[in-house]
């Protein structure tokens, strides 16, 4: 049973809306000669926001939606709300019609849609948006085509810390003498986020989690083997199922109060490795098993 302050037809009226004012180039799709649709159509909104066509249509007729079960979740409205290129007032409202508080999924899973926009710009070039607990929040399509889709994780998976120290089969995006950097860069990431003034819970609950699960953390946490600041600019060398090791410079930025980061991955003009990035398109996303 619906919540009493759940308004359904206010937020179909705001999805169709929404749609109707987005236009493709403004998510990085080509228009095309037939589009007809003013914005974009509901499949592709769908794709946007990772969920099926027939359940986004659903969304958009409050009759549907009250005959096909509960209201959506709070992880599911903020992945549309990424996927729509809501800002945050936008977002809030979309929840608020949903029934939900607006920190209900918590104070940084929303990305700037200045952000996606520029993420959009860069279909071709590796880069993903991440929050304070490594959870990629979106992806380019070289992105997913390099690492996998990251966004699809659910529960403690969706942290990239956490899968990192206690998930079989994370580590295998990248290569072995690059484990331990990765290890001690994750560890003084969140001991950073600890001593940040906006520290939430999500960030102390993982911290004990993971000393409490994870030898290698635990050791690591109580170390003084750790960077006083985060580096910008480093190179990372990824183990592609398809294309073999492929090494890459990784540029970070911080974005949003420092609460999220950019991260893009480019190789070095005339190498290999350059050659070999521009296979990424051809190839494709590889689902890596995890």
């Amino acid at each position: 049973m619906n919540a009493p302050d759940v308004d359904l037809g206010r937020m179909a009226e705001f999805l169709r809306a929404r749609r109707r004012a987005l236009q493709p180039e403004d998510v990085g799709f080509a228009r095309g000669r037939r589009r007809r649709t003013p914005g974009l159509r509901r499949e592709e909104v769908a794709e946007l926001c990772s969920i099926s066509t027939n359940y986004y249509s659903r969304l958009e007729r409050p009759r549907d939606i009250q005959a096909s079960g509960p209201r959506p979740s709070p992880t599911t409205l903020a992945g549309m709300a990424r996927g729509l290129r809501l800002t945050r007032e936008q977002r809030d409202t979309l929840f608020a019609a949903a029934g939900y508080a607006a920190d209900d999924d918590g104070d940084y899973a929303h990305v700037d849609p200045g952000v996606m926009l520029l993420l959009d710009r860069l279909p071709d070039t590796p880069a993903h948006a991440v929050g304070p607990l490594g959870e990629v929040l979106w992806q380019t399509r070289a992105s997913i085509s390099l690492i996998g889709d990251l966004r699809s994780h659910t529960g403690r998976a969706r942290s990239g810390y956490y899968r990192w120290f206690l998930a079989a089969g994370e580590r295998q995006r990248y290569a072995l003498s690059d484990h331990r950097a990765i290890s001690v860069e994750i560890t003084a990431d969140l001991r950073r986020a600890q001593a940040s003034a906006r520290t939430g819970r999500s960030v102390t609950d993982l911290i004990a989690l993971l000393r409490s699960r994870s030898d290698e953390f635990a050791a690591l946490w109580e170390s003084d083997d750790l960077r006083d600041e985060p580096s910008t600019i480093e190179a990372r060398c990824f183990i592609h199922p398809s294309l073999g090791p492929l090494t890459l410079q990784r540029e970070v930025l911080t974005v949003t109060d420092r609460s999220q980061r950019l991260v893009i991955y480019h190789a070095i003009p005339g190498s290999a490795d350059d050659t070999t990035m521009q296979l990424l398109s051809v190839i494709g996303h590889h689902r890596f098993s995890c």
